[in-house]
């Protein structure tokens, strides 16, 4: 019996005979030095109905003290820590983009909507209003940092408000001058100091002079961003760092002034190859005690898990997507909106599903065998989590759950029928999990794909195979 090597991270390859294995909808995770095997393999978190609209195109999120407000086309949406039937709120936020949102610390929290190109909006007396400060101009961007809502213009300039206030003076303003670039978004970091970030630069501002722009030029990071949404790690209750899709194409994250890429060439490939960059969402995380980093475009989706340094892919059912968008932590819980419904999903480690719909777990290996000589593969046999059915579930597809297993014998370009084996019903941990009889596989060896769409909570801890070396 020869161990099957699973991958640790997604490795589509360039060309298919060149994958080291593909991680789809599935997590890594280390087991102590006492476990039966290093890693285990669980399924990608699953998501629950929190909250409905009564709209789709989900344009971003802000938690205010108990109340989650939501933007999902031209509409505000309030939730409580119930869920249920969001209330919408009067007025209106033009445009179909991702909106940028931030509340201050008033008595009563003035709460701004950037939406670039269309201009900025408040919330006030339960309805969205323009701006009540035409100085405020046509910002791309808000946030708020150490009493100030903090605008950005496409111009390079960047603008304040007035302590804990809507007000704005047109002379508190400055411009990040390191490169002539776009200046896409602020983000504050938890030493006090901002960052300026452009599409060739981002600038490190700090400190609090008493006129003029409140904060001062400090670095330059020789690193921009593609697009306004392409930066993340700031959020309320992450605190794992900053992380951006940067002008280089690939995924970074700030240590000091400093970027420090991440990202693997398959990661950089999907970015490199998005015609749209402005279109890629960088948003974080955490669930069942891993923090993660959601890399997205319109077609497809990189999941980084920050502990394990290792990245997988995540698609929703019958979608080369994933649908979640624009995470926010809130009532102790992490909150997105589902990208094709608008509603409102929470994330959850210890949900098997979407809402109701598959999460299809997948491991698929990278080629081994004995090359140069050929393989008749005679078993493969899986170690994993068995009698993980659950008695009361959905019949059959939780009472006595299966996976599904293909092998290709030519790198990954042809596969075969799956045959489907049984893992067992809840607390049934016989018979074995094998099959026989497999035939040939050519020089460049054997790969296996492992598929898991019933919703219990599986586990894979490896497999073996049986085969002999051809002459």
């Amino acid at each position: 019996m020869t161990a099957v090597p699973f991958p640790l991270i997604s490795a589509p390859g360039r060309q298919i005979n060149a994958s080291g294995g593909r991680l789809i909808n599935t997590i890594v995770e280390q087991l102590s030095e006492t476990a039966g095997s290093k890693f285990v393999y669980w399924r990608s978190p699953g998501a629950k109905s929190f909250g409905t609209t009564q709209t789709a195109t989900p344009r971003g999120q802000l938690a205010v003290g108990s109340t989650l407000y939501t933007v999902v086309g031209s509409k505000v949406y309030t939730s409580a820590s119930g869920g249920g039937a969001a209330t919408v709120l009067g007025g209106t936020v033009p445009g179909t983009a991702g909106v940028f949102m931030a509340a201050n610390n008033a008595a009563l929290p003035d709460i701004v909507i950037v939406a670039p190109g269309d201009g900025a909006f408040v919330i006030t007396a339960g309805a969205v209003a323009a701006y009540p400060d035409a100085d405020v101009g046509q910002p791309n961007s808000v946030v708020f940092h150490k009493g100030y809502f903090v605008f950005t213009y496409g111009d390079g300039k960047t603008r304040t408000s007035g302590i804990n206030s809507t007000s704005v003076n047109t002379l508190d303003v400055a411009t990040a001058e390191s490169k002539p670039d776009t200046l896409y978004r602020p983000i504050p970091l938890g030493n006090g100091q901002i960052l300026l970030a452009g599409s060739s630069s981002i600038e490190a501002w700090g400190g609090q002079n008493d006129t003029g722009y409140p904060f001062s030029y400090i670095a330059t990071i020789p690193r921009g961003i593609v697009g306004p949404y392409a930066i993340a790690g700031h959020e309320d209750g992450f605190g794992k760092g900053i992380f951006l899709v940067g002008d280089d194409f690939g995924v970074s994250t700030l240590n000091g002034y400093a970027t420090v890429k991440i990202s693997s060439p398959d990661v950089d490939r999907a970015i490199e190859g998005t015609a749209d960059k402005t279109t890629i969402k960088v948003s974080v995380f955490i669930a069942g005690g891993h923090s993660y980093v959601s890399v997205q475009a319109p077609t497809w989706c990189w999941i980084y898990d920050v502990g394990m340094q290792t990245w997988h892919e995540r698609q929703s059912y019958l979608k080369s997507y994933w649908r979640a968008a624009y995470p926010v932590k809130i009532f102790d819980k992490w909150l997105c909106t589902d990208l094709d419904t608008g509603n409102i999903w929470q994330l959850d480690a210890s949900t098997q599903d979407e809402v109701g719909q598959p999460i299809r777990m997948r491991i698929e290996t990278g080629p081994f065998g004995a090359f140069p000589s050929p393989l008749r593969v005679n078993t493969i046999e899986m170690y994993l989590t068995k009698g993980v059915g659950i008695a009361t579930g959905t019949d059959p597809v939780q009472t006595d759950p299966d996976i599904e297993v293909s092998m290709s014998r030519d790198g990954g370009r042809i596969w075969s029928n799956p045959r489907v084996l049984k893992v067992g019903p809840q607390s049934v941990q016989q018979p074995r999990v094998r099959a026989h009889i497999w035939g040939h596989a050519d020089a460049q060896g054997v790969r296996w794909r492992f598929d898991c769409s019933s919703n219990v909570p599986l586990g894979f801890m490896g497999a073996d195979m049986l085969a002999d070396k051809l002459q």
